[in-house]
């Protein structure tokens, strides 16, 4: 079996398929090394999820470890500032996220309680007023707002909020897509946590709004995009090889018919 020829434009396809396929590869190894970090974020989220629960005594501004903490906050709700986090679908309806401030009855200060989801034409604006945690009937159990003489417990789990820049607007924002930290802080007269307190759900709940579930501990697509990036590269390698490998015959046919 002779040789196989690589021509000149052969040789430089070939270094192009090589980069090619080594980009891939590395990009799978990222993918890897993506997946890696979540299983280790998965890990302390879900450890710090069965740890026992807080009992919050104050806004305080460390909060180091505090994060996907379960937690119990006794105070009284401040339903003239309350708040919604818009554009939060459920089932793919529009809706907003309803946000309460529980004024803390030791250490002074509030949190933020996402007491759950409410549905919304424009995922923006709901009429917020049926829906005053004071007035509500509620009852002391894990994941519902409990309210006896004017005193509510709400247990919950501590979550982050999200960030972003907010531009000037009127003294009380009551619609919020995310919260600068700084705004926030401005349009109340009290100190509040750095996180928010979202009830969890009951098994018997019902009504709105409706608690949204913890958030979810999956492995994301990491995986399956290693697999992909890696399978391009196999393909890239292997379907190159073989259309040189279709140019020989081709090549020694044509060597066979020139003239001697």
């Amino acid at each position: 079996m002779k040789p196989l020829r690589i021509t000149r434009a052969g040789l430089l396809g070939s270094v192009l398929v090589l980069v090619v396929a080594a980009t891939c590869v590395r990009l799978g190894f990222w993918q890897l090394h993506r997946l890696a970090e979540r299983r280790a974020r998965n890990a302390v989220v879900a450890a710090r999820m069965r740890a026992p629960a807080l009992q919050l005594a104050g806004a305080t501004s460390d909060t180091t470890g505090m994060a996907y903490r379960r937690a119990s906050a006794t105070g009284s709700w401040d339903d003239e500032r309350a708040i919604v986090l818009a554009g939060r679908s459920y089932n793919g309806e529009p809706g907003v996220y309803l946000l309460t401030p529980l004024r803390l009855s030791a250490g002074g200060g509030a949190v933020l309680v996402n007491r759950g989801w409410l549905p919304s034409p424009d995922a923006a604006t709901v009429d917020l007023r049926p829906y005053a945690a004071s007035g509500a009937k509620g009852a002391d159990r894990a994941g519902a707002p409990g309210r006896t003489g004017g005193v509510a417990t709400v247990t919950g789990i501590l979550l982050t909020m999200p960030l972003g820049a907010v531009p000037p607007g009127p003294a009380f924002r009551r619609t919020w897509y995310h919260f600068d930290p700084a705004a926030l802080a401005r349009q109340f007269p009290y100190p509040l946590l750095p996180l928010v307190l979202q009830v969890i759900p009951a098994p018997d709940a019902r009504g709105l709004p409706r608690p949204v579930a913890p958030p979810a501990l999956d492995e994301g697509p990491h995986f399956s995009y290693a697999v992909q990036w890696f399978s391009f590269a196999v393909i890239g390698i292997v379907g190159w090889i073989a259309l040189l490998m279709k140019g020989r015959p081709e090549e020694e046919e044509e060597r066979s018919t020139v003239p001697g």
